[in-house]
C-alpha cells in the first residue's frame, strides 16, 4: 500500500522540480550573449532599389584567422533577418511562419572564408527608414549587426 502511493507522490515531486519556477538570474545567464567575437566578423548589405518591390539582405560572416573554425547552431536556423521601423516596432521577421529542424546543425569555414547567407524582404510596406537586424545563430559564434535603411 505504501509503494503504490510513494512511486506516484515521488514521481510528482521530481516533475515539480524539474519545472518549477526559474529565478530569473538564471534565466538570463543560460542565454548566450550575441557579440563579434575576434575569430569572426560579419558584414551586412542591404540592397533596396528605387521602386523594386524587394529588398535583399545578406549576411557574410568571414573566418578572420589562420584556422579552420565550426560554427555551431542548436537548430536548423542558421541565420534571421528582421526588419525595424522608425520607432523600433518590428515589421517583418525572415524566420516567421517557416519551419525549421531540431537537430544541431554544425559548418566550417576555412581560414579566411566568408560564408553569406542572403534573403528578401518581398513586399516592403512603404517608404521609410527602417533597421535591420542580420543575426547568425550559432553558438560557437553568435553574431548580431544592425544597419539603418531606407526605402524611397
Amino acid at each position: 500500500m505504501l509503494a503504490r502511493i510513494t512511486v506516484p507522490l515521488l514521481a510528482t515531486a521530481v516533475l515539480v522540480f524539474a519545472c518549477g519556477p526559474r529565478s530569473h538570474t538564471s534565466a538570463v545567464a543560460a542565454r548566450p550573449a550575441v557579440v563579434v567575437d575576434s575569430a569572426v566578423t560579419a558584414a551586412v548589405r542591404v540592397d533596396a532599389a528605387p521602386g523594386s518591390r524587394t529588398v535583399r539582405f545578406a549576411l557574410s560572416v568571414t573566418n578572420g584567422t589562420s584556422k579552420r573554425i565550426e560554427l555551431n547552431f542548436p537548430s536548423g536556423r542558421t541565420h534571421d533577418f528582421v526588419v525595424l521601423d522608425a520607432t523600433g516596432r518590428e515589421v517583418w521577421r525572415w524566420s516567421d511562419g517557416r519551419m525549421f529542424t531540431q537537430l544541431m546543425k554544425n559548418r566550417m569555414i576555412e581560414a579566411r572564408d566568408i560564408v553569406t547567407y542572403d534573403e528578401r524582404w518581398p513586399a516592403p510596406p512603404s517608404a521609410g527608414r527602417y533597421t535591420l537586424v542580420a543575426v547568425l545563430h550559432s553558438d560557437s559564434h553568435p553574431v548580431e549587426k544592425r544597419v539603418d535603411f531606407a526605402i524611397q
